[in-house]
């Protein structure tokens, strides 16, 4: 599936790396504009990431464009890592509501947040 190349101005500003193949890649060099006042990773950076990377791939797999409806971002470890990686899975697809889970994971593998989600597939404008 081929969807419309769109630059986001946000999107590089915060530093990420998009990769597609077959499957979506989310990634992520820390920067100092991303943590916080006490040293960690500001929690808004990783649900954006996961927000990107879940929504890119229910786009992917549905041929269409996604919007989310509901995220819900659990976090786990906001230390700062050099690198980060987001993984989705769609999790279910009933008509035009995809529901996806995915983990951003720091370099070292330690899970630092994870989400599920809920997006509805659009079509895409040509």
């Amino acid at each position: 599936m081929k969807l419309p190349v769109t630059r986001s101005t946000f999107f590089e500003y915060l530093g990420f790396n998009s990769t597609k193949t077959d499957t979506f890649h989310l990634d992520l060099p820390l920067q100092t504009i991303l943590l916080q006042d006490d040293g960690t990773v500001h929690p808004g950076v990783f649900s954006t990431m996961l927000d990107i990377s879940m929504g890119a791939t229910a786009s992917l797999e549905t041929n269409s464009f996604a919007t989310t409806i509901n995220l819900n971002v659990s976090f786990f470890d906001l230390r700062p890592k050099e690198n980060y990686h987001a993984k989705t899975n769609i999790l279910n697809i009933e008509e035009k509501v995809i529901t996806a889970e995915g983990i951003v994971y720091g370099q070292d593998g330690a899970v630092a947040a994870k989400a599920i989600g809920m997006f509805k597939a659009s079509p895409v404008k040509q």
